[in-house]
């Protein structure tokens, strides 16, 4: 958008040149939205260097009607890892489990704040504001909880953290906990969707072409129509070879 090639409204708007108005640059912006279930543990907990994530369990909700809707993972808090939004104020060993909604029914969007290419842009996720996108997550922090209160993790726990049992006394309680702890896994994608001729909001073709333009690609996971239903890195991957061997053909 910085160069010209986006929404020309928008653009002119910040005194950019138009070069090429491509209104689907920077809409469509889908990812991972996750929660985190924080518990206290008992003892030490494992060393520092310890893998912070080392299972996994993917499942579909009774809520919803597709498949691996979601990706629940015990993660140590001694890393990394630890998502911003989780504010420990001590040394004692805490964990707890990542519920990561995989396929979101929202979409938000990139936009520019204004020409300077050393401002951030304007990032709206539009997280959970889908009532079936909340509805999924509230099963999954639920079964986080119940997991932790059956066989070896509640050996290891000493208390819930959050969501406290205030968040948990209603949906509407635990929908306001979910909004303000939500965060992303960064899995970004979408917002140079590829698709067919007579969609508008298609910005590059099934090579990875900008539409419109000459001698310019998109090769990343922005060209993802949505996100894919696991991280992105194999997948991005994939697209940069392919889109190589075209390249040398």
């Amino acid at each position: 958008m910085l160069s010209g090639v986006g929404p020309a409204q928008d653009l002119a708007k910040l005194g950019i040149t138009v070069v090429h108005d491509a209104p689907g640059v920077g809409a469509n912006l889908r990812d991972h939205p996750a929660v985190f279930t924080l518990f206290r543990g008992v003892g030490d907990g494992p060393p520092d260097s310890a893998p912070s994530i080392q299972v996994g369990l993917r499942y579909s909700p009774e809520s919803s009607d597709t498949r691996s809707d979601i990706q629940l993972s015990p993660i140590l808090m001694t890393s990394e890892h630890r998502p911003a939004s989780v504010q420990i104020d001590s040394n004692e060993f805490h964990f707890g489990f990542s519920a990561a909604l995989q396929n979101a029914r929202t979409s938000g969007e990139l936009t520019l704040k204004s020409s300077d290419p050393h401002e951030q842009p304007i990032i709206n996720y539009n997280y959970l504001s889908d009532e079936m996108d909340r509805a999924r997550m509230r099963e999954a922090v639920k079964l986080g909880i119940e997991l932790a209160k059956d066989g070896a993790f509640a050996e290891l726990i000493a208390e819930r953290v959050n969501p406290t049992d205030e968040d948990l006394s209603s949906d509407d309680d635990l929908d306001n906990w979910l909004l303000r702890n939500v965060y992303t896994q960064h899995h970004s994608s979408g917002t140079c969707k590829m698709g067919p001729d007579d969609d508008p909001m298609a910005v590059v073709d099934q090579y990875c072409r900008v539409r419109g333009l000459m001698g310019l690609r998109v090769v990343d996971a922005s060209v993802m129509p949505d996100v894919i239903r696991a991280n992105t890195n194999a997948t991005t991957i994939m697209i940069a070879e392919k889109v190589a061997d075209w390249m040398n053909q």
